[in-house]
């Protein structure tokens, strides 16, 4: 009897073991994520300017200047303001209570969400939409100099804080809902893998706030709409195989997403878009975009896609970029042509090379003394001033079929093309889509998981 007893309670104890051990493989693949600790609300360090000598503060908040090691200089009131400078290779500060030459500078408020405003920060720098703006934000400021001899200010603030500051930028304050919440989603996704991998790094910064990386513009753009989306979908982001994704998104696709591959070749190793481009919309369709004659038909038809503005509510800045018409006369063509290549006059642009969505992968552009074969799509985009909107287009001509006078230039989206098309997911949201939805059409390799609470 009491061998049975002893043999019976072995059993229990082996199957209560084999139960434990499984659990916890259970629980390590559920959430094999939250060990690392990059992915509980970190901070990030956001590069804000790196382009100027010289740039004006103001203070919304009272702010102590500290030198770089944390020793206090001297305190900025509310409404106070100091000029930044670069003289000598040192940090020139301005203000009302000091001026001085330094290495680096920390400026921090002893308020929990003091704000300070720097004047002028220089946006898109190098596109043509380059510009200047005044912007509010919060958090710790690092302030040095850089190898060109340039102001260097970097922001450090928490995650869930430095969102706001993206996701209005990205694709509009007063977005539907749904569509603010799959971008705060696709955003904190790429600056979780920024930190993870140092993608963006830079010596005293972690990411970037252009279009580099992710536009951040501080505070100048929330809403409450925006920050409502940020707190409803807190710490979820897009995983594949265990890892948050770089989650890119464009303006307008032009009714067909794009696979990476064709885009970025140095970021081709990103699974989660190998062959995930899909047709914008809940059906699929015959044409073969990759094929000129099926794109021009592609071009002229009326599709059911969600960033169409003839099928979809889509806002009013985003209707002109499903389809476009741009004239380009040959003179113009050949002089930006012969800053790559001297090949002559041009006579053609020939696609060799088109991906799933259309986009030109690689190009002829064909003179009366050369060819310039050139990719992938944004390169080709770039031959043109201002850019094209995208590389999904065809090209007629005007005049004299063997040296033209014009060439006229239809096409599609604005953008690469890759993961969300933003005018689609605007669309969607005002369909009634839910943010999983939405991702999961944009990002089908992809799952959203929720990281931290």
């Amino acid at each position: 009897m009491a061998l049975k007893i002893k043999a019976r309670n072995i059993r229990i104890f082996i199957m209560f073991f084999l139960v434990l051990i499984l659990a916890m493989a259970f629980a390590e693949n559920k959430h094999p994520e939250q060990s690392d600790p990059h992915w509980n609300n970190p901070q990030i360090r956001v590069r804000l300017v790196h382009t100027v000598s010289s740039i004006d503060l103001k203070t919304h908040d009272p702010f102590f200047v500290k030198t770089i090691q944390g020793e206090k200089v001297c305190t900025m009131d509310k409404d106070s303001s100091a000029t930044l400078s670069v003289k000598n290779g040192n940090l020139i500060f301005k203000s009302k209570a000091k001026t001085m030459s330094i290495k680096g500078l920390i400026i921090e408020s002893p308020e929990p969400h003091g704000i300070l405003e720097i004047k002028k920060v220089p946006y898109g720098v190098g596109w043509w939409w380059e510009g200047t703006q005044d912007r509010t934000y919060e958090g710790r400021f690092e302030i040095r100099t850089n190898e060109k001899n340039l102001l260097y200010i970097v922001v450090t603030l928490p995650m869930e804080d430095y969102l706001r500051g993206v996701v209005p930028s990205e694709i509009g304050s007063n977005s539907p809902k749904h569509a603010l919440c799959a971008q705060a989603v696709a955003a904190r996704s790429e600056a979780l893998m920024a930190l993870a991998t140092g993608k963006y790094k830079g010596p005293y910064h972690d990411i970037g706030s252009d279009v580099d990386s992710q536009a951040f513009s501080g505070l100048v753009k929330c809403s409450p709409e925006s920050d409502e989306a940020i707190k409803l979908t807190r710490g979820h982001a897009l995983m594949f195989k265990g890892k948050p994704i770089a989650a890119y998104y464009a303006s307008s696709c032009g009714g067909h997403t794009e696979d990476i591959r064709n885009v970025w070749q140095h970021r081709a190793h990103e699974e989660a878009y190998w062959d995930a481009a899909v047709f914008d919309g809940e059906q699929s369709f015959s044409y073969d975009l990759s094929k000129e004659q099926d794109l021009r038909k592609w071009l002229e038809d009326n599709p059911k896609v969600f960033c169409n503005p003839k099928q979809f509510d889509v806002p009013q800045w985003a209707s002109k970029n499903f389809r476009w018409k741009r004239e380009v006369s040959q003179k113009d063509l050949t002089a930006w042509v012969a800053e790559k290549k001297n090949i002559g006059k041009i006579k053609a642009i020939k696609a060799i090379r088109r991906g799933p969505s259309g986009r030109m992968i690689q190009a002829e552009f064909i003179g009366d003394k050369g060819i310039l074969t050139i990719g992938p799509e944004l390169t080709i985009r770039q031959v043109f001033k201002p850019p094209l909107k995208s590389a999904s287009f065809v090209v007629d001509v005007e005049g004299d079929a063997d040296l033209p006078e014009k060439f006229i230039i239809r096409g599609a989206g604005w953008g690469h093309g890759v993961g969300m098309c933003q005018t689609g997911a605007i669309a969607m949201a005002n369909s009634g889509k839910s943010f999983h939805e939405i991702l999961a059409h944009y990002y089908p390799k992809a799952r959203v998981q929720k990281l931290y609470p």
